[in-house]
């Protein structure tokens, strides 16, 4: 049977709700973020709109294009401003800390990035205003697009390992755990990661150390514009 409208099947009993793909995105993400990836299901989301699991295929033809469609809602969640007199690395700066507080949020979620090109109409839109951004500053195409890859990767990367590593009152004890891990090691066979042992885990924390990768890596893209 033909579809009505996008995104709307046609057919479905009188009794399901008339759902569009954003409130399809929106449940699963809320469904990710209260019970975590390994939990999520397909039936369960089916549950959670109010519909019958075969009806939900209707709107979304499966799991991966569900999570694409999911991950464009958590991208953009990410603040953009056109309205913005700072000079351009602050600008991306910005933007790189926002996004990694987006994605910290939503931990399930996150784990879906890598892999995927977050090319929905919110993944177009930062693309679009990144690599905007840096050519209104000057750089050619060529380092516009770079930039945008190399800001998005490093974030992107940066976040996962975050929370593959642990969030809230489990981070500072396996932070603790590491330290006395690596401050036990034989200083004869490792005497440069037992000198620093402190240092890796120490205050100021994880913000502070992506912020200074993120300006490093902005650094040397200005570097290469001005070659």
């Amino acid at each position: 049977m033909a579809r009505q409208d996008p995104g709307f099947p046609g057919g479905v009993g009188e009794a399901e709700p008339r759902l569009d793909r954003a409130q399809i995105a929106q449940a699963a993400l809320d469904l990710l973020d209260e019970q975590g990836f390994d939990a999520f299901s397909m039936r369960k989301l089916a549950v959670a709109l109010g519909i019958k699991s075969p009806s939900l295929y209707w709107h979304v033809r499966s799991k991966d294009e569900l999570f694409d469609l999911l991950i464009d809602v958590v991208v953009g969640k990410c603040p953009l401003s056109d309205d913005d007199s700072r000079p351009w690395d602050e600008r991306l700066v910005g933007i790189g800390l926002e996004l990694r507080q987006v994605l910290l949020a939503h931990p399930a979620a996150t784990r879906l990035l890598p892999g995927r090109v977050p090319f929905g109409p919110n993944g177009l839109r930062l693309a679009d205003h990144i690599v905007g951004i840096l050519r209104q500053a000057g750089f050619d195409n060529r380092l516009s697009g770079y930039g945008y890859l190399l800001l998005l990767f490093y974030v992107v990367g940066f976040a996962g390992q975050e929370i593959a590593f642990g969030k809230g009152p489990a981070n500072h004890a396996r932070l603790s755990q590491i330290t006395d891990f690596l401050r036990e090691l034989p200083a004869d066979r490792y005497p440069h990661l037992t000198a620093v042992a402190d240092e890796l885990t120490a205050r100021p924390g994880l913000t502070h150390r992506f912020e200074l990768g993120l300006v490093g890596i902005l650094g040397e893209l200005d570097r290469r514009r001005l070659e």
